[in-house]
């Protein structure tokens, strides 16, 4: 199914105006859609809350729920136990669970007021220099510049992707180093998030860091989890040290590629090769 890419802002069934940032693009959707897509949603946060475990495994992410681009990263590179642990990670499942407005229009830009919708917004595209720059963190530098080519907007400096993509964590437990993480969320996050047809409604899934799902022997749990097949392997610039995979479902309406952390060591080159398959999946109709 393809979906319309439109410059101009539109109305949310649920939400009235949405209003975009400049250099943004919005995607419309029917109604039909969109009661889908929230229909979904809501099921999965009702099975949440049904369960007995503890609010950082049921960390479900942030953005835009109802957009198409999901990004799914290893964890959060925070402190446990901070006091940004406990606004972004724990307070996250009971903002979306008594949330149903998904309008970012409205959030205000640079707010001290954290936002699980649309964090940080007025952030621009370089690094933060933890004083008075707004940039951000490598990753999400990563994650918009990927996100600029796949619109076509490489001049943007704004960091703007949560309005078109949702971002979730393999792991819920932060850690700011990998090797010292605490993986004991996963097998739960795995088995009731993303397994969800919450989560496998996305025609679009970007894995950031391949080393949580075991994809050895006859053990595949990319292909399980998320109703995919391996297509192909590629190298990004022909260098074996950028591998991307791909994977289909078996009607096409879904592409999943998998590629190492998005943090360091990630060159504009594999980002515009991830952008270019994305783009020529056809399930997303850009209008140039």
């Amino acid at each position: 199914m393809w979906t319309k890419w439109i410059y101009r802002p539109t109305f949310s069934l649920y939400c009235g105006y949405t209003g975009v940032t400049k250099n943004s693009q919005k995607i419309h959707k029917t109604n039909q859609e969109l009661k889908m897509k929230e229909k979904l949603f809501r099921e999965l946060l009702n099975e949440l809350n049904n369960k007995n475990k503890n609010d950082e495994y049921k960390y479900i992410g942030t953005g835009n729920p109802m957009s198409d681009i999901l990004i799914i990263g290893k964890e959060t590179a925070v402190s446990v136990n901070s006091e940004q642990y406990k606004t972004e990670t724990l307070e996250n499942f009971n903002f979306w669970l008594n949330n149903q407005d998904y309008n970012s229009g409205e959030i205000i830009e640079r707010s001290n007021q954290y936002s699980h919708l649309y964090p940080y917004k007025g952030q621009v595209l370089k690094k933060n220099n933890f004083k008075d720059n707004w940039g951000t963190s490598v990753t999400w530098m990563n994650y918009q510049k990927l996100y600029n080519y796949i619109f076509n907007t490489p001049q943007n400096k704004q960091i703007n992707f949560h309005e078109n993509s949702f971002i979730t964590e393999v792991n819920s437990t932060p850690s700011k180093k990998t090797i010292d993480a605490d993986t004991s969320s996963i097998d739960f996050r795995k088995e009731n998030l993303l397994n969800s047809e919450f989560f496998n409604s996305f025609s679009i899934v970007i894995i950031s860091g391949v080393g949580y799902f075991d994809t050895t022997g006859n053990n595949n749990e990319i292909e399980d989890i998320f109703k995919v097949k391996f297509s192909e392997i590629k190298n990004a610039g022909n260098k074996p040290k950028q591998p991307y995979w791909l994977h289909w479902n078996n009607e096409k309406t879904k592409l999943l590629i998998n590629t190492y952390q998005l943090s360091i060591g990630v060159s504009d080159v594999l980002l515009q090769e991830i952008a270019t398959e994305i783009r020529n999946s056809n399930l997303i109709k850009l209008v140039e």
